[in-house]
Order: structure tokens, then sequence, then C-alpha cells
């Protein structure tokens, strides 16, 4: 069975980085391959790892429930959506990448859906690490891929406001029915100066154990404005090397990968 990792967090507090840099983390550090999931809506893990993206689940969504798409005689339904969901993989060197696309809409895809469950859980046996990069509520991650998380890392900002919504992530999570094994908060894009005191007082009343803070880095803003893969990062960036020790306690220790 897979370790599963899954990311929350609003769109630009790092969890595309965080997400990233994990995925090198188990590729290099530990030499296993990787499953990568873009399943936010907003989908630019793609770029952060350096891969460029040609298809996704809600193009083979439409296609089959609008019936814009030929399904071969000789094949099902079920077996055709499967064969598309395989071609939608981007297979690198040392991780897959398969991204879901934009949400669904009002119209029903309850079945297209349900199989690509189906399929994600038939992906347990062959990746040894599953990294989902997921939208802020989470519904996403409920909806579309699995309910059985062994790690869920929520990327905030050291910000009053990330603080909030990391709680408000917490709430939300809390709601679903998501088996989640561990739940760990990262705070990113800390300055040089430190977290203030204000953020820390509503980080200590809202109960909010942060297991790791990242420091804001030149050379990963440099690739993310260039748009050069953060996989080419340096091996001794601040960064990473803080990626590496949260790493090091949550995923070698509790996996048996």
């Amino acid at each position: 069975m897979s370790y599963t990792i899954a990311m929350a967090g609003k769109g630009g507090t790092g969890k595309s980085t965080t997400a990233t840099l994990i995925i090198r983390y188990i590729t290099e550090e530990l030499g296993k391959t990787v499953l990568a999931v873009d399943a936010d809506p907003n989908s630019t893990l793609g770029i952060s790892l350096g891969v460029e993206v040609n298809g996704t689940i809600a193009d083979i969504r439409d296609d089959v429930v609008e019936k814009r798409a030929d399904i071969p005689a000789t094949m099902s339904k079920d077996r055709y959506i499967e064969y598309r969901i395989e071609e939608c993989i981007i297979e690198e060197n040392k991780f897959d990448l398969l991204t879901m696309g934009r949400p669904e809409g009002p119209k029903c895809y309850c079945y297209a859906n349900n199989l690509l469950r189906k399929y994600l859980d038939k992906a347990e046996q062959s990746y040894p690490y599953i990294i989902i990069d997921t939208e802020a509520g989470m519904e996403h991650l409920s909806r579309r891929t699995t309910n059985d998380v062994d790690l869920l890392i929520i990327a905030f900002e050291s910000t009053i406001i990330g603080v909030h919504t990391a709680n408000r992530i917490t709430e939300l999570i809390e709601s679903l029915p998501i088996k989640i094994k561990k739940t760990v908060y990262v705070m990113c894009k800390v300055p040089a100066k430190g977290v203030s005191e204000k953020v820390d007082a509503e980080v200590s009343k809202f109960g909010i154990e942060v297991s790791t803070k990242l420091p804001f880095d030149e050379e990963i803003y440099d690739h993310i404005t260039s748009g050069d893969s953060l996989l080419d990062i340096s091996p001794e960036n601040a960064v990473y090397s803080e990626i590496k020790n949260l790493m090091d306690k949550f995923v070698t220790i509790t996996s048996d990968k």
C-alpha cells in the first residue's frame, strides 16, 4: 500500500512548493517513486516540477459525460476511462504526475469521479508514495481522490490571515469523512526578522502546533518567477533542509516503504 501525503492550504502560501520539495526528498533521499496528484483546480504543481501538462482528468470527464468521445465498441466505458487516465499520466524518471483540472461545475460527474477513485486505489499497489496537492477546502480531495491519508500537511503564511486560514481548513477537514492518521502544520515564507508576536499569539489561541517554519527564500523566489523547476534548487537550500528534517520525522520513521 502507498504512503499518502496530502497538502492543504490557500493559493500562494507555498503549498505546491512544499509538495514539490517533498517529492524531491522522497525520490532523491529515499530513492522511491512517487505518484504526484495535482488536485488543485488552479493547477501549478506541474510548473513547480518542471513538466508540461497537456491533459487533465477534467478533460476526460467532460469528453465522457458530454459524449464527445467515441468509445471503441470493444471497450467498456469503465475501461475506456481507465485507459484515458493512464494516457493522462506524465511519466518522468523518478515520479509520475496526474493533474485533476478544473472543478466539476453544475453537472453531475459522480460516475467518472468514482472511477478515478477506484483507479487511484489500484495505483496504491504500484507507487510506494502518493503526494496530493489539494485546494484549500479539501472537498476536492474528499470527492475525487482518496479518503485515506497518512500525513496531511496544512501550509499557511506567517500572517494573521494565514493563521486564521489554517484554522478554517482544520475545521473543514474535521467535518469531512476523510481518514487522516497525522496532521502537521507548516508555516511558510517566514521573514528574516522572524514571526511577529501577534502571529505567535494567534497560533497559540487556536492551538496550532507548528512542526516547522520555512523561511522566505530568494533562490526559490527566483525559480518561481522564472518558471524554473524547483527540483533544481541547491541541495543546501534552507527551505529544502527544513523539508528534509520534517520528512525525517514523519515519513522515514512512520513509513515502512
